[in-house]
């Protein structure tokens, strides 16, 4: 009978083995562009930079787990810089960033953000919601090499630190970014060098956020979500010449409403939320939503680069024209079952 009894639970584990699949959950965030790169084959040879092709730098969060008729087991988070070309092809996992951190980073939220400098060929990513192991300020190469967190969050009377929206300078001398800390009235938007060193407060107040500096980088459009002071903001680099960008269409309120302010790449322009604007007289140009498939759609938190906006949803990596007339889906985030036969191809 105990025999028997063996026999069955062994066969049992090999029925279970058999109708084993594996799933990986993949999840696009963050996404910027940068200039096509060429990695070489040899290891000490550096990467080739095209002055003219663009492509699109992003963070893809890899789950997976083992599904059987028992049970579900699940194998962990990696997290990985990713690029690929305008039009989705070409996707490449440059490095990973980290192996199984603590928490994943949440894709319900805007939790990340990242910024990539033309000049010096670096990146800027900050991480809000996640694990402690992965929170912060990081700076990293365009390949992925030399990851370094340049600010890690503290506390100050037990309210804890938040940093996001890095944006650097062209000159790659200073990464611009928002800073809270939660529960609390401090922060505003601040500034350090690529080494988290000479931190400097730019504005004050936790209303003030969300910058992005001018591609000549004189000047920082950010937002107010004050109830007296609310809409699109411009500075200097320096933190003087605070003013609202005006609003000469709208004489009542006189400022522009609008979340996630982004430069045109000849920095004439400036898109938030609420449309686009003449980034000197604050005339509004238009104020159109994309449509895919004919049905209006959102060019999500994104970058202006010069084949279009790249921008990211909790559904994924989107990619609309500068004129904001079509979008298209880059990358899908998404469950997907993995066969033998699919070999990689499942874990995008």
């Amino acid at each position: 009978m105990k025999s028997s009894l063996l026999i069955v639970m062994a066969l049992s584990v090999v029925v279970a083995a058999l109708h084993a699949q594996t799933f990986y959950s993949v999840d696009y965030l963050c996404a910027d562009w940068g200039p096509a790169m060429e990695l070489s084959a040899k290891t000490n040879d550096p990467a080739q930079f095209s002055d003219t092709e663009d492509e699109i730098y992003f963070l893809k969060q890899l789950g997976s787990y083992t599904k059987t008729v028992t049970n579900t087991q699940g194998h962990g988070i990696n997290i990985y810089l990713c690029k690929m070309k305008a039009d989705g092809t070409g996707k490449t996992e440059l490095r990973e960033l980290w192996h199984q951190p603590a928490y994943p980073i949440d894709t319900q939220t805007q939790a990340t953000w990242i910024s990539v400098n033309l000049k010096t060929h670096k990146i800027a990513l900050s991480i809000t919601l996640a694990g402690s192991d992965i929170t912060g300020l990081w700076t990293m190469n365009l390949d992925g090499s030399d990851l370094q967190r340049t600010i890690t969050p503290y506390l100050i009377e037990g309210h804890r630190q938040s940093i996001n929206f890095p944006s650097w300078t062209p000159d790659g001398q200073w990464i611009v970014f928002s800073e809270s800390f939660r529960g609390t009235q401090l922060g505003g938007i601040a500034r350090c060098d690529q080494h988290g060193k000479h931190h400097m407060q730019l504005s004050g107040g936790s209303t003030g956020g969300q910058p992005s500096v001018s591609p000549d980088g004189a000047e920082i459009v950010f937002i107010e979500i004050s109830t007296t002071k609310g809409g699109l903001w411009i500075m200097n680099t320096d933190g003087s010449n605070v003013h609202p960008i005006p609003n000469p269409d709208d004489i009542r309120k006189g400022r522009h409403s609008g979340l996630y302010p982004t430069w045109s790449p000849d920095g004439r322009r400036i898109l938030s939320t609420g449309g686009v604007v003449d980034a000197v007289s604050g005339k509004t140009l238009y104020t159109k939503m994309p449509t895919r498939d004919g049905e209006r759609y959102t060019y999500g938190w994104c970058h202006w680069g010069r084949a279009g906006l790249v921008g990211y949803t909790v559904a994924g990596l989107v990619l609309t024209d500068s004129e904001i007339k079509e979008c298209r889906i880059l990358g899908l985030s998404k469950t997907v079952e993995c066969h033998e036969k699919d070999g990689g191809q499942c874990r995008w």
